[in-house]
């Protein structure tokens, strides 16, 4: 009698992009720190009655196999590939988010981080609550900002005399290191696709699941207060070319 104990392990092999290309070096890659796996297969039936209560046969119709996986480990192949099916590029943006703050001038330059450039406003406040200040094209008055997109921030002359203390949240872009993905428009129809090896061990008892080719339809992140980030992925297993749903073996 075999007992398994815990999530098990979950690989899964990139084969197909969002394009309808076949990967030409596939890489696999393991769901780390992965907090939990469901394998749902079902199959519309179809019951023949007679003139009594109870059905006298039944036809299997349409069959699927469910999976969904939940992992602590942000890694990017598991959305770039498995999910969205479209490559990245090196590169890292980051928000910076102001604690310290800045005193309002005619124009404040922000410094991003050595290595980084300046990549997009995150809007200015007023103080360290959030209370937002108002961009404006030009000419800002109490309350108010423009900025030029590059990092130079205008405050109005009433927010200068007022020596008032502004924070300024923004992004910047570093391409020396980390992913970046573009999600792209693309349209309907094809579907990146993946294989997937699932394996359970204790007690020298065994339990194997391999799937040829399996797509995802749903990733979902949530972010929570005094929690980690464990996102979902919702997959369903498909017949390969050689008309296999997958291979399941056990040790007893």
């Amino acid at each position: 009698m075999a007992r398994h104990f815990g999530s098990g392990v979950l690989w899964a092999t990139p084969l197909q992009d969002a394009y309808g290309n076949a990967i030409a070096n596939p890489t696999p890659f393991q769901f780390g720190i992965l907090q939990d796996v469901s394998f749902d297969a079902s199959f519309d039936e179809k019951l023949l009655y007679g003139p009594n209560s109870f059905p006298v046969d039944s036809g299997r119709g349409k069959g699927k196999m469910n999976l969904k996986a939940k992992f602590a480990n942000i890694n990017f192949l598991p959305f770039s590939m498995c999910f969205f099916g479209q490559a990245t590029t090196p590169g890292l943006i980051t928000t910076m988010q102001d604690e310290i703050g800045h005193t309002a001038a005619a124009t404040v330059a922000v410094v991003p981080p050595t290595g980084t450039t300046f990549f997009a406003n995150l809007g200015v406040r007023s103080d360290a609550n959030g209370t937002p200040m108002i961009r404006v094209a030009t000419t800002p008055a109490a309350g108010q900002y423009t900025t030029d997109g590059n990092g130079n921030y205008v405050f109005s002359a009433a927010d200068i005399a007022a020596n008032r203390t502004v924070y300024i949240d923004y992004m910047t872009m570093n391409t020396t290191s980390g992913q970046i993905m573009t999600i792209n428009n693309l349209p309907m129809g094809l579907t990146p696709n993946f294989s997937v090896g699932f394996g359970m061990q204790r007690n020298g008892k065994v339990l194997t699941l391999s799937l040829p080719k399996v797509t995802s339809s749903k990733l979902a992140m949530s972010s929570k207060q005094e929690d980690f980030m464990i996102p979902e992925l919702d997959m369903s297993a498909l017949a390969n070319d050689a008309g296999q749903i997958g291979v399941w073996s056990a040790s007893e």
